[in-house]
């Protein structure tokens, strides 16, 4: 009986989405419910929101093994929007599909912000020039892979929240300030870390990556472009592993989806592949806590990679 009258009800918020209506609520004070689209945007809105009364902050996209920027918004997702959102918070230039469609909804829907507007992108300057082209053409949108682009960001989120919740804009500052102290700490530890590395060629066979690269003063020498998390055929190898042995570099940069058969054939052709986290697997709850190890282990990969190159490059 219960699972019923749960579908009754999801059916009727949806209904009422769909036509233009907001679900009605009763008129006791509830708290600010805002969504942010994906988990990198979440982790750093959840950042800004820490320990304000009143307020919460959900992560509506589940862990995805593929491109972010190819997600289509379910029914599901437009029900928790239409049902329980006050406001969403999404990366917008790119990064959400839907992003027009959300701005569409006007008065109907919860306040839409976009925080990448007006920062400062990779390749921003490149423009799509019609439907057919791709999605990895044009500004990169995967700032948040960068610790000095997610202080950007942060920047971004707190300047929204506050217009969105005005009386709680000092402890909202306060976690601002706080969030960009410590990526600037570990930027810090990192790039001294990194340090050696500096000019040292890469392969990136992901497009956030290149956020990663430029935090830690990497080149790039050759950039294959490809899906998070998209297989290749054997002929696609082969010809890939031809077009990479001239590339002058060994170290290859990936995401840690990538499919076991496609970094095992790097790898049997002495590429040291370094699987870097592009922050689209994890869940609501994973905190920012979790991002700075994300970054964290992320530079530790990179340092283990140009190891194991060097160590194949010495038994040559």
């Amino acid at each position: 009986m219960r699972r019923r009258i749960a579908a009754i009800l999801l059916m009727l918020a949806l209904a009422l989405y769909l036509s233009g209506c907001r679900p009605l609520v009763d008129d006791a004070p509830k708290a600010i419910s805002v969504y942010a689209t994906f988990y990198p945007i979440y982790v750093l809105t959840e950042a800004v929101m820490r320990e304000v009364p009143d307020s919460e902050v959900h992560c509506l996209v589940q862990p995805q093994d593929g491109c972010l920027r190819n997600y289509q918004l379910s029914d599901w997702d437009l029900y928790l929007l239409a049902a329980g959102a006050d406001a969403v918070v999404m990366g917008g230039r790119g990064l959400d599909s839907f992003e027009s469609a959300l701005f569409n909804w006007g008065d109907r829907g919860p306040a839409v912000s976009a925080v990448l507007y007006n920062l400062e992108l990779y390749n921003q300057q490149d423009t799509a020039s019609g439907e057919q082209e791709s999605h990895l053409s044009g500004a990169n949108p995967h700032l948040y892979m960068s610790l000095e682009g997610a202080t950007q960001i942060i920047d971004s989120l707190s300047a929204t929240l506050l217009s969105l919740d005005p009386d709680y804009s000092d402890l909202y500052a306060q976690n601002a300030e706080s969030a960009k102290a410590r990526l600037s700490a570990l930027l810090e530890e990192q790039r001294g870390a990194l340090a050696p590395l500096a000019g040292r060629r890469v392969i990136l066979m992901n497009e956030a990556l290149i956020y990663t690269v430029q935090d830690y003063d990497l080149a790039v020498a050759d950039w294959v472009d490809r899906e998070s998390g998209e297989g290749m055929g054997d002929r696609e190898i082969e010809t890939l592993l031809e077009r990479l042995s001239g590339a002058e570099a060994k170290v290859v940069l990936i995401e840690r989806q990538a499919p076991q058969a496609l970094v095992e054939a790097l790898e049997g052709a002495d590429f040291a592949v370094a699987r870097l986290d592009v922050m689209s697997t994890h869940r609501e709850g994973e905190g920012f806590d979790t991002y700075l190890e994300i970054q964290r282990g992320n530079a530790q990969s990179i340092l283990a990679a140009f190891d194991r190159a060097d160590s194949l490059e010495g038994e040559d």
